[in-house]
């Protein structure tokens, strides 16, 4: 049976030894947010991802079947799964108690903090923009029905009017 390893890293090993797979397992250890896991593909296209929070993620990309995962794996578990994987002894692996998703759901918690951040950056971003409009010209009233600002500079808007016309929504600064 023919399997190959990506390490964390993103470089591919065909067949590695017991001993580089344990390495491999290894290199997960080590701090690095941009490089989470490694992974384990048979010829079956069924892949065995392991992260370095101890999270088995078993799939084919290329079947109809969704994604599985198992959390708290310790490694000396991720490497019998990966040797499991490795001979091909599929129905083995459909014996663990696998979770449905590649990742187990976020939280209430988690699902507010993502939330608030994306508002965070939400504004973030609409204050550069709006602060990026340029000053109001007096002397060029703004077009929106009843406005007594002044237009900026390529538009006919004042800067909230602007604002609100190419995002589609109201601008939550200053009228």
């Amino acid at each position: 049976m023919s399997y190959h390893v990506v390490t964390r890293w993103g470089d591919s090993e065909n067949g590695p030894t017991d001993q580089r797979m344990r390495e491999i397992l290894g290199e997960l250890d080590m701090e690095d947010v941009e490089h989470p896991d490694c992974w384990l593909t048979h010829e079956t296209g069924w892949t065995l991802s392991i992260s370095a929070k101890s999270l088995v993620t078993y799939e084919n990309p290329e079947s109809d079947g969704e994604p599985r995962h198992l959390t708290q794996v310790p490694r000396s578990k991720a490497f019998q799964l990966w040797k499991t994987l490795a001979a091909g002894d599929l129905a083995k692996l459909e014996e663990e108690p696998w979770q449905p998703g590649s990742h187990p759901p976020l939280s209430e918690e988690e699902l507010r903090a993502r939330r608030d951040e994306a508002e965070r950056i939400r504004r973030e971003l609409d204050r550069q923009f709006y602060d990026s409009l340029g000053d109001e010209r007096p002397d060029l009233p703004c077009r929106h029905e009843g406005c007594p600002r002044g237009s900026i500079q390529f538009s006919v808007f004042c800067r909230p009017h602007h604002f609100e016309s190419l995002y589609r929504r109201p601008c939550p600064f200053q009228h």
